[in-house]
Protein backbone atom coordinates (compact mmCIF):
# COMPACT_ATOMS: atom_id res chain seq x y z
CA UNK A 1 0.00 0.00 0.00
CA UNK A 2 2.80 2.23 1.09
CA UNK A 3 4.99 1.72 -2.50
CA UNK A 4 1.33 2.57 -4.43
CA UNK A 5 0.66 5.77 -2.80
CA UNK A 6 4.46 6.37 -3.34
CA UNK A 7 3.99 5.78 -7.12
CA UNK A 8 0.81 7.86 -6.75
CA UNK A 9 2.40 10.43 -5.75
CA UNK A 10 5.11 10.98 -8.31
CA UNK A 11 2.46 10.10 -10.82
CA UNK A 12 0.80 13.11 -9.72
CA UNK A 13 3.35 15.10 -9.38
CA UNK A 14 5.04 14.65 -12.98
CA UNK A 15 1.44 15.15 -13.78
CA UNK A 16 1.09 18.53 -12.19
CA UNK A 17 4.44 19.53 -13.49
CA UNK A 18 3.70 18.58 -17.03
CA UNK A 19 -0.14 20.41 -16.71
CA UNK A 20 2.15 23.53 -15.48
CA UNK A 21 4.43 23.63 -19.06
CA UNK A 22 1.87 23.15 -20.97
CA UNK A 23 -0.09 25.63 -19.31
CA UNK A 24 2.97 28.27 -19.35
CA UNK A 25 3.80 26.92 -23.41
CA UNK A 26 0.00 27.86 -23.98
CA UNK A 27 0.24 31.34 -22.43
CA UNK A 28 3.07 31.98 -24.14
CA UNK A 29 1.68 30.95 -27.65
CA UNK A 30 -1.48 33.21 -27.20
CA UNK A 31 1.23 36.19 -26.14
CA UNK A 32 2.67 35.97 -29.40
CA UNK A 33 -0.08 36.28 -31.26
CA UNK A 34 -1.19 39.28 -29.67
CA UNK A 35 1.94 40.78 -30.59
CA UNK A 36 1.51 40.13 -33.98
CA UNK A 37 -1.93 41.13 -33.71
CA UNK A 38 -0.78 44.48 -32.44
CA UNK A 39 1.80 44.80 -34.71
CA UNK A 40 -0.69 44.16 -37.67
CA UNK A 41 -3.15 46.43 -36.48
CA UNK A 42 -0.73 49.19 -35.18
CA UNK A 43 0.80 49.36 -39.46
CA UNK A 44 -2.70 49.29 -40.72
CA UNK A 45 -3.99 51.93 -38.50
CA UNK A 46 -1.01 54.16 -39.29
CA UNK A 47 -1.48 53.98 -42.82
CA UNK A 48 -4.61 54.64 -42.91
CA UNK A 49 -4.67 57.47 -40.62
CA UNK A 50 -1.82 59.05 -43.10
CA UNK A 51 -4.22 58.06 -46.36
CA UNK A 52 -7.54 60.00 -44.57
CA UNK A 53 -5.57 62.75 -43.87
CA UNK A 54 -3.92 63.05 -47.52
CA UNK A 55 -3.94 66.37 -48.68
CA UNK A 56 -3.97 68.37 -45.02
CA UNK A 57 -1.51 69.07 -42.53
CA UNK A 58 -2.37 70.50 -39.05
CA UNK A 59 0.53 73.04 -37.92
CA UNK A 60 0.44 74.18 -34.38
CA UNK A 61 2.99 77.10 -33.66
CA UNK A 62 4.11 77.87 -29.90
CA UNK A 63 2.21 80.22 -27.94
CA UNK A 64 2.60 83.92 -28.37
CA UNK A 65 3.23 83.67 -32.75
CA UNK A 66 0.31 84.03 -35.09
CA UNK A 67 -0.45 81.72 -38.02
CA UNK A 68 -1.93 84.09 -39.94
CA UNK A 69 1.33 85.93 -40.59
CA UNK A 70 2.92 83.35 -42.52
CA UNK A 71 1.95 82.62 -45.94
CA UNK A 72 3.39 80.32 -48.97
CA UNK A 73 6.83 81.57 -50.52
CA UNK A 74 5.79 79.84 -53.79
CA UNK A 75 2.02 79.72 -54.89
CA UNK A 76 0.89 76.26 -56.44
CA UNK A 77 2.08 73.72 -53.56
CA UNK A 78 0.08 74.45 -50.66
CA UNK A 79 -3.26 76.73 -49.25
CA UNK A 80 -3.21 77.89 -45.59
CA UNK A 81 -6.41 77.82 -43.90
CA UNK A 82 -6.53 79.69 -40.35
CA UNK A 83 -7.85 79.00 -37.22
CA UNK A 84 -9.96 81.86 -35.43
CA UNK A 85 -10.36 80.25 -32.63
CA UNK A 86 -6.64 79.72 -32.04
CA UNK A 87 -4.47 81.81 -33.55
CA UNK A 88 -1.44 79.30 -33.26
CA UNK A 89 -3.03 76.79 -35.54
CA UNK A 90 -3.46 76.36 -39.11
CA UNK A 91 -4.40 74.00 -41.77
CA UNK A 92 -1.78 73.48 -44.81
CA UNK A 93 -4.06 71.96 -47.56
CA UNK A 94 -1.98 70.02 -50.48
CA UNK A 95 -2.54 71.76 -54.30
CA UNK A 96 0.97 70.54 -56.11
CA UNK A 97 3.86 68.30 -55.31
CA UNK A 98 6.90 70.01 -54.06
CA UNK A 99 8.60 71.57 -51.41
CA UNK A 100 7.93 75.20 -50.14
CA UNK A 101 9.00 77.71 -47.30
CA UNK A 102 5.75 79.40 -45.10
CA UNK A 103 7.70 82.88 -44.45
CA UNK A 104 6.37 84.73 -41.59
CA UNK A 105 5.25 88.35 -42.92
CA UNK A 106 6.22 89.70 -38.62
CA UNK A 107 10.00 90.43 -38.05
CA UNK A 108 9.67 90.45 -34.40
CA UNK A 109 8.77 86.87 -34.31
CA UNK A 110 10.67 84.15 -33.07
CA UNK A 111 9.53 81.57 -35.39
CA UNK A 112 10.81 83.38 -39.21
CA UNK A 113 9.46 80.27 -41.09
CA UNK A 114 8.17 77.03 -41.68
CA UNK A 115 9.24 74.48 -44.51
CA UNK A 116 7.19 71.64 -45.99
CA UNK A 117 6.97 69.27 -48.61
CA UNK A 118 4.05 67.32 -51.02
CA UNK A 119 4.73 63.91 -51.58
CA UNK A 120 3.18 61.42 -53.85
CA UNK A 121 -0.48 60.66 -52.35
CA UNK A 122 -0.82 64.49 -51.24
CA UNK A 123 1.34 63.28 -47.78
CA UNK A 124 2.19 66.83 -46.56
CA UNK A 125 5.75 66.75 -44.47
CA UNK A 126 6.69 69.49 -42.20
CA UNK A 127 10.20 68.99 -42.57
CA UNK A 128 11.17 70.87 -39.29
CA UNK A 129 9.58 68.69 -37.25
CA UNK A 130 9.08 65.59 -38.81
CA UNK A 131 5.44 65.84 -38.59
CA UNK A 132 3.40 64.72 -41.36
CA UNK A 133 -0.24 64.21 -42.65
CA UNK A 134 -2.18 61.82 -39.72
CA UNK A 135 0.59 62.11 -38.00
CA UNK A 136 -1.31 63.30 -34.59
CA UNK A 137 -3.17 60.04 -34.82
CA UNK A 138 0.44 57.64 -35.57
CA UNK A 139 1.64 59.67 -32.50
CA UNK A 140 -0.81 58.00 -30.07
CA UNK A 141 -0.72 54.53 -31.54
CA UNK A 142 3.05 54.41 -31.59
CA UNK A 143 3.11 55.07 -27.74
CA UNK A 144 -0.04 52.75 -27.29
CA UNK A 145 1.97 50.20 -29.17
CA UNK A 146 5.31 50.52 -27.15
CA UNK A 147 3.88 50.86 -24.19
CA UNK A 148 1.71 47.43 -25.21
CA UNK A 149 5.00 45.53 -26.21
CA UNK A 150 6.62 46.53 -23.35
CA UNK A 151 3.67 44.78 -21.18
CA UNK A 152 3.58 41.94 -23.26
CA UNK A 153 7.23 41.04 -23.56
CA UNK A 154 7.48 41.42 -19.52
CA UNK A 155 4.68 39.14 -19.09
CA UNK A 156 6.35 36.98 -21.59
CA UNK A 157 9.33 36.82 -19.41
CA UNK A 158 7.96 36.61 -16.44
CA UNK A 159 6.18 33.08 -17.14
CA UNK A 160 9.25 31.79 -18.96
CA UNK A 161 11.09 32.38 -15.49
CA UNK A 162 8.49 30.19 -14.30
CA UNK A 163 8.80 27.63 -16.98
CA UNK A 164 11.84 27.91 -19.68
CA UNK A 165 14.11 29.09 -16.95
CA UNK A 166 17.04 27.38 -17.75
CA UNK A 167 16.83 28.86 -21.71
CA UNK A 168 19.29 31.75 -23.34
CA UNK A 169 16.27 32.42 -25.02
CA UNK A 170 14.53 33.50 -21.43
CA UNK A 171 18.15 35.57 -21.12
CA UNK A 172 17.15 37.73 -24.30
CA UNK A 173 13.60 38.03 -23.97
CA UNK A 174 14.46 39.42 -20.08
CA UNK A 175 17.27 41.99 -22.09
CA UNK A 176 14.35 42.76 -24.78
CA UNK A 177 11.60 43.59 -22.22
CA UNK A 178 13.60 45.68 -20.29
CA UNK A 179 14.75 47.84 -23.02
CA UNK A 180 10.65 48.15 -24.17
CA UNK A 181 10.44 48.80 -20.61
CA UNK A 182 12.55 52.02 -20.44
CA UNK A 183 10.88 52.64 -23.75
CA UNK A 184 7.39 52.77 -22.56
CA UNK A 185 8.27 54.84 -19.38
CA UNK A 186 10.01 57.51 -21.83
CA UNK A 187 6.98 57.42 -23.86
CA UNK A 188 4.89 57.76 -20.62
CA UNK A 189 6.92 60.35 -19.48
CA UNK A 190 6.95 62.30 -22.52
CA UNK A 191 2.70 62.29 -22.44
CA UNK A 192 2.69 63.69 -19.11
CA UNK A 193 5.35 66.02 -19.12
CA UNK A 194 3.80 67.73 -22.73
CA UNK A 195 0.27 67.44 -21.61
CA UNK A 196 1.46 69.64 -18.97
CA UNK A 197 2.73 72.08 -20.38
CA UNK A 198 -0.42 72.11 -22.98
CA UNK A 199 2.21 70.73 -25.60
CA UNK A 200 1.60 68.54 -28.63
CA UNK A 201 3.55 65.60 -29.53
CA UNK A 202 5.25 66.02 -32.47
CA UNK A 203 7.12 63.09 -34.41
CA UNK A 204 10.35 64.63 -33.88
CA UNK A 205 9.41 63.68 -30.43
CA UNK A 206 8.81 59.96 -30.91
CA UNK A 207 11.64 60.28 -33.68
CA UNK A 208 14.36 61.35 -30.72
CA UNK A 209 13.03 58.88 -28.41
CA UNK A 210 13.58 55.95 -31.43
CA UNK A 211 17.41 57.43 -31.92
CA UNK A 212 18.11 57.95 -28.57
CA UNK A 213 16.58 54.66 -27.47
CA UNK A 214 19.90 53.41 -25.65
CA UNK A 215 21.06 56.44 -24.28
CA UNK A 216 17.28 56.49 -22.49
CA UNK A 217 17.93 52.96 -21.28
CA UNK A 218 21.34 53.88 -19.67
CA UNK A 219 19.27 56.76 -17.96
CA UNK A 220 16.38 55.12 -16.95
CA UNK A 221 19.04 52.21 -15.19
CA UNK A 222 21.71 54.82 -13.96
CA UNK A 223 20.57 54.64 -10.44
CA UNK A 224 20.18 50.71 -10.05
CA UNK A 225 23.22 50.17 -12.19
CA UNK A 226 25.64 52.61 -10.35
CA UNK A 227 23.92 51.28 -6.83
CA UNK A 228 24.91 47.36 -8.29
CA UNK A 229 28.40 49.00 -8.74
CA UNK A 230 28.90 50.26 -5.20
CA UNK A 231 27.56 47.52 -3.42
CA UNK A 232 30.21 45.09 -6.27
CA UNK A 233 32.92 47.75 -4.52
CA UNK A 234 31.84 46.92 -0.93
CA UNK A 235 31.96 43.28 -1.45
CA UNK A 236 35.14 43.17 -3.19
CA UNK A 237 36.71 45.16 -0.43
CA UNK A 238 35.36 42.49 2.24
CA UNK A 239 36.14 39.89 -0.20
CA UNK A 240 39.64 40.84 -0.61
CA UNK A 241 39.96 41.16 2.78
CA UNK A 242 39.47 38.03 4.22
CA UNK A 243 40.42 35.68 1.10
CA UNK A 244 43.34 38.16 -0.03
CA UNK A 245 44.08 39.73 -3.61
CA UNK A 246 43.77 36.96 -5.85
CA UNK A 247 42.65 38.16 -9.64
CA UNK A 248 39.71 36.62 -9.68
CA UNK A 249 38.45 38.66 -6.25
CA UNK A 250 38.78 41.64 -8.64
CA UNK A 251 35.67 41.18 -10.61
CA UNK A 252 33.81 42.81 -8.80
CA UNK A 253 35.74 46.10 -8.98
CA UNK A 254 36.49 45.90 -12.65
CA UNK A 255 32.85 45.67 -13.22
CA UNK A 256 31.98 48.32 -11.52
CA UNK A 257 34.74 50.57 -12.66
CA UNK A 258 33.05 50.04 -16.34
CA UNK A 259 29.80 50.53 -15.00
CA UNK A 260 31.07 53.89 -14.02
CA UNK A 261 33.29 54.45 -16.86
CA UNK A 262 30.36 53.65 -18.82
CA UNK A 263 28.34 57.13 -18.37
CA UNK A 264 31.04 59.09 -18.08
CA UNK A 265 32.08 57.97 -21.77
CA UNK A 266 28.87 58.85 -23.29
CA UNK A 267 29.29 62.23 -21.85
CA UNK A 268 32.47 62.41 -23.66
CA UNK A 269 31.43 61.54 -26.83
CA UNK A 270 28.42 63.36 -26.66
CA UNK A 271 31.04 66.67 -27.15
CA UNK A 272 33.03 65.53 -29.37
CA UNK A 273 30.73 67.63 -32.16
CA UNK A 274 29.73 70.84 -31.03
CA UNK A 275 29.60 73.02 -33.90
CA UNK A 276 25.28 72.31 -33.86
CA UNK A 277 25.05 71.62 -38.30
CA UNK A 278 22.40 68.95 -38.68
CA UNK A 279 25.25 66.98 -40.19
CA UNK A 280 27.16 67.32 -37.34
CA UNK A 281 24.38 66.39 -35.29
CA UNK A 282 23.56 63.28 -36.99
CA UNK A 283 27.13 62.08 -36.56
CA UNK A 284 27.28 62.00 -33.15
CA UNK A 285 23.96 60.47 -32.78
CA UNK A 286 25.72 57.98 -34.84
CA UNK A 287 28.68 57.56 -32.66
CA UNK A 288 26.24 57.79 -29.50
CA UNK A 289 24.14 55.64 -30.81
CA UNK A 290 26.88 52.78 -31.91
CA UNK A 291 28.56 53.01 -28.21
CA UNK A 292 25.25 53.05 -26.41
CA UNK A 293 24.00 50.24 -28.51
CA UNK A 294 27.28 48.46 -26.76
CA UNK A 295 26.49 49.46 -23.45
CA UNK A 296 22.96 48.74 -23.07
CA UNK A 297 22.98 45.64 -25.05
CA UNK A 298 25.64 44.20 -21.95
CA UNK A 299 23.69 46.40 -19.72
CA UNK A 300 20.31 44.38 -20.37
CA UNK A 301 21.70 41.18 -20.20
CA UNK A 302 23.40 41.84 -17.39
CA UNK A 303 20.05 42.98 -15.22
CA UNK A 304 18.06 40.04 -17.08
CA UNK A 305 20.99 37.44 -15.85
CA UNK A 306 20.68 38.92 -12.33
CA UNK A 307 17.16 38.28 -12.41
CA UNK A 308 17.12 34.92 -13.74
CA UNK A 309 19.69 33.86 -11.45
CA UNK A 310 18.03 35.30 -8.12
CA UNK A 311 14.84 33.33 -9.55
CA UNK A 312 16.95 30.31 -10.09
CA UNK A 313 18.19 30.27 -6.63
CA UNK A 314 14.88 30.83 -5.18
CA UNK A 315 12.88 28.68 -7.14
CA UNK A 316 11.45 25.19 -5.80
CA UNK A 317 12.01 21.70 -7.39
CA UNK A 318 9.22 19.57 -7.41
CA UNK A 319 9.40 16.83 -4.82
CA UNK A 320 9.84 13.50 -7.25
CA UNK A 321 13.53 13.35 -7.94
CA UNK A 322 15.07 10.16 -8.27
CA UNK A 323 18.59 11.12 -8.24
CA UNK A 324 20.38 14.29 -6.77
CA UNK A 325 23.47 15.49 -7.89
CA UNK A 326 25.87 17.62 -6.15
CA UNK A 327 28.21 19.67 -8.23
CA UNK A 328 31.81 19.63 -6.82
CA UNK A 329 34.04 22.31 -6.10
CA UNK A 330 37.91 22.34 -4.34
CA UNK A 331 38.44 20.07 -1.17
CA UNK A 332 40.35 20.72 1.37
CA UNK A 333 44.44 19.63 1.82
CA UNK A 334 42.64 17.07 4.36
CA UNK A 335 40.26 15.67 2.38
CA UNK A 336 37.21 17.14 3.60
CA UNK A 337 34.67 19.67 1.84
CA UNK A 338 35.37 23.36 2.42
CA UNK A 339 32.77 25.37 3.48
CA UNK A 340 31.30 25.89 -0.24
CA UNK A 341 31.50 22.34 -1.38
CA UNK A 342 29.84 21.45 2.49
CA UNK A 343 26.84 23.86 1.57
CA UNK A 344 26.38 22.06 -1.50
CA UNK A 345 25.95 18.45 0.32
CA UNK A 346 23.96 19.79 3.18
CA UNK A 347 21.40 21.27 0.83
CA UNK A 348 21.07 17.99 -1.01
CA UNK A 349 20.52 16.22 2.25
CA UNK A 350 18.46 18.55 3.32
CA UNK A 351 15.69 18.11 0.05
CA UNK A 352 16.21 15.13 0.45
CA UNK A 353 14.84 14.61 3.95
CA UNK A 354 12.27 16.79 2.88
CA UNK A 355 11.30 14.63 -0.18
CA UNK A 356 11.13 11.59 2.10
CA UNK A 357 9.08 13.30 4.54
CA UNK A 358 6.57 14.81 2.09
CA UNK A 359 6.01 11.75 -0.25
CA UNK A 360 7.80 8.88 1.19
CA UNK A 361 10.15 8.33 -1.49
CA UNK A 362 14.40 7.92 -1.22
CA UNK A 363 17.42 9.68 -3.58
CA UNK A 364 20.32 8.64 -5.08
CA UNK A 365 22.91 10.52 -4.59
CA UNK A 366 25.43 11.48 -7.13
CA UNK A 367 29.10 13.17 -5.81
CA UNK A 368 30.58 14.76 -9.41
CA UNK A 369 33.92 15.93 -9.33
CA UNK A 370 37.24 14.18 -10.42
CA UNK A 371 40.57 15.11 -8.71
CA UNK A 372 42.57 18.39 -9.09
CA UNK A 373 46.22 18.14 -9.92
CA UNK A 374 46.06 19.91 -5.95
CA UNK A 375 44.02 17.59 -4.66
CA UNK A 376 44.70 14.63 -2.49
CA UNK A 377 41.75 13.40 -2.74
CA UNK A 378 38.57 13.29 -6.13
CA UNK A 379 35.69 15.63 -5.32
CA UNK A 380 33.35 13.18 -5.69
CA UNK A 381 35.06 10.92 -3.42
CA UNK A 382 35.18 13.90 -0.77
CA UNK A 383 31.90 14.24 -0.82
CA UNK A 384 30.79 10.13 -0.31
CA UNK A 385 32.73 10.32 2.49
CA UNK A 386 30.75 13.42 4.23
CA UNK A 387 27.89 11.71 3.04
CA UNK A 388 28.77 8.40 4.91
CA UNK A 389 29.31 10.34 7.78
CA UNK A 390 25.89 12.01 7.87
CA UNK A 391 24.05 8.96 7.89
CA UNK A 392 23.72 8.24 3.87
CA UNK A 393 24.34 4.47 3.34
CA UNK A 394 26.72 3.46 0.61
CA UNK A 395 24.11 1.94 -1.46
CA UNK A 396 22.41 5.22 -1.92
CA UNK A 397 25.66 6.80 -3.41
CA UNK A 398 26.52 6.95 -7.39
CA UNK A 399 29.79 8.73 -7.27
CA UNK A 400 31.23 10.09 -10.50
CA UNK A 401 34.97 11.17 -10.62
CA UNK A 402 36.04 11.77 -13.87
CA UNK A 403 34.67 15.24 -14.95
CA UNK A 404 36.74 17.99 -14.99
CA UNK A 405 33.69 20.91 -15.26
CA UNK A 406 30.07 21.73 -14.70
CA UNK A 407 29.74 20.49 -18.67
CA UNK A 408 31.29 17.00 -17.69
CA UNK A 409 29.87 16.83 -14.04
CA UNK A 410 26.35 16.87 -16.23
CA UNK A 411 27.49 15.00 -19.35
CA UNK A 412 28.92 12.01 -16.72
CA UNK A 413 26.31 11.98 -14.62
CA UNK A 414 24.03 11.22 -16.67
CA UNK A 415 25.47 8.64 -18.16
CA UNK A 416 25.99 6.89 -14.40
CA UNK A 417 22.66 7.23 -13.97
CA UNK A 418 20.80 6.15 -17.22
CA UNK A 419 22.46 2.90 -16.81
CA UNK A 420 20.69 2.02 -13.82
CA UNK A 421 17.77 4.17 -14.30
CA UNK A 422 15.99 4.50 -17.48
CA UNK A 423 13.62 7.13 -16.43
CA UNK A 424 15.19 9.73 -14.06
CA UNK A 425 13.69 13.01 -12.37
CA UNK A 426 17.22 14.56 -11.78
CA UNK A 427 17.73 17.29 -9.21
CA UNK A 428 21.19 19.01 -9.41
CA UNK A 429 22.81 20.88 -6.11
CA UNK A 430 25.18 23.73 -5.94
CA UNK A 431 25.96 26.86 -4.69
CA UNK A 432 23.34 29.74 -5.51
CA UNK A 433 25.27 31.82 -7.81
CA UNK A 434 25.61 28.80 -9.83
CA UNK A 435 22.25 27.74 -10.37
CA UNK A 436 21.25 29.82 -13.85
CA UNK A 437 24.48 28.90 -15.45
CA UNK A 438 24.30 25.23 -14.61
CA UNK A 439 21.02 24.64 -15.13
CA UNK A 440 21.32 26.43 -18.83
CA UNK A 441 24.60 23.64 -19.07
CA UNK A 442 22.05 20.81 -17.77
CA UNK A 443 19.63 20.88 -20.74
CA UNK A 444 22.05 21.75 -23.34
CA UNK A 445 23.85 18.57 -22.12
CA UNK A 446 20.11 16.90 -22.15
CA UNK A 447 19.35 15.94 -18.60
CA UNK A 448 16.28 18.50 -18.43
CA UNK A 449 17.39 18.85 -14.39
CA UNK A 450 16.03 21.16 -11.92
CA UNK A 451 18.23 22.64 -9.46
CA UNK A 452 19.04 23.92 -6.22
CA UNK A 453 21.74 26.53 -4.28
CA UNK A 454 23.21 26.58 -0.91
CA UNK A 455 23.51 30.59 0.11
CA UNK A 456 26.99 31.36 0.16
CA UNK A 457 28.26 34.60 2.15
CA UNK A 458 27.17 38.17 1.05
CA UNK A 459 30.67 39.34 0.22
CA UNK A 460 30.81 36.51 -1.95
CA UNK A 461 27.99 36.03 -4.11
CA UNK A 462 28.54 39.27 -5.66
CA UNK A 463 31.92 38.73 -7.45
CA UNK A 464 31.09 34.83 -8.14
CA UNK A 465 27.90 36.33 -9.74
CA UNK A 466 30.01 38.64 -12.28
CA UNK A 467 31.90 35.28 -13.23
CA UNK A 468 29.00 33.52 -13.28
CA UNK A 469 27.92 36.44 -15.80
CA UNK A 470 31.10 36.28 -17.78
CA UNK A 471 30.70 32.65 -18.45
CA UNK A 472 27.05 32.51 -19.98
CA UNK A 473 28.37 35.49 -22.24
CA UNK A 474 31.76 33.59 -23.54
CA UNK A 475 29.18 30.51 -24.22
CA UNK A 476 27.28 32.11 -26.84
CA UNK A 477 29.88 34.91 -27.63
CA UNK A 478 29.27 34.55 -31.64
CA UNK A 479 25.51 35.14 -30.97
CA UNK A 480 26.21 38.25 -29.29
CA UNK A 481 29.05 39.84 -31.06
CA UNK A 482 26.57 39.16 -34.01
CA UNK A 483 23.50 40.74 -32.50
CA UNK A 484 25.93 43.69 -31.06
CA UNK A 485 26.91 44.32 -34.63
CA UNK A 486 23.48 44.10 -36.13
CA UNK A 487 22.27 46.36 -33.58
CA UNK A 488 25.39 48.94 -33.92
CA UNK A 489 24.21 49.26 -37.20
CA UNK A 490 20.89 49.85 -36.77
CA UNK A 491 21.01 52.56 -34.38
CA UNK A 492 23.75 54.04 -36.36
CA UNK A 493 21.45 53.80 -39.53
CA UNK A 494 18.65 55.55 -37.45
CA UNK A 495 20.39 58.42 -36.58
CA UNK A 496 21.80 59.25 -39.57
CA UNK A 497 18.52 58.70 -41.50
CA UNK A 498 15.51 59.79 -39.03
CA UNK A 499 14.35 63.03 -39.32
CA UNK A 500 16.18 65.48 -36.51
Amino acid sequence: MKKKSIAARNVHSARSRTAQIQKDRTILRHLGIITLILTVLFVIATILCTVLHAGRLELYLPEGNSAANFYPEEEGIVDLVFDSSDPSHMTVLAKGRGSVFLINRDPESRIALQYVSVSAGNIIFNKLNGNYSGCEWTVLFVQIYIISIAILLITSFIVRCRSELYSYTTLYFGGIALFMLTGAMEMLYQRIILSRFRLSVNMSDIYYIIRNAGFGFMIWTMIPMLLFAIALVISNIALIRREGRKPANLLGIAMSLAIVGGYIMYFIINRLFSSGSEWDRRLNGALTGAYTTVCVYMQAMLLSAAICGLTAAKKRPFLDKTHVMILGCAVAKDGTPYPLLRGRIDRAIAFAEKQKAETGQDVIFVPSGGQGADEVISEAACMQNYLCKQGISAERILPESASANTKENMRFSLKKITETCSSPQILFSTSDYHVLRSGIISQDEGLNAEGIGCRTKWYFWPNAFIREFIGLLWRKRRQHILWIILLTVLFVALNLLCPM
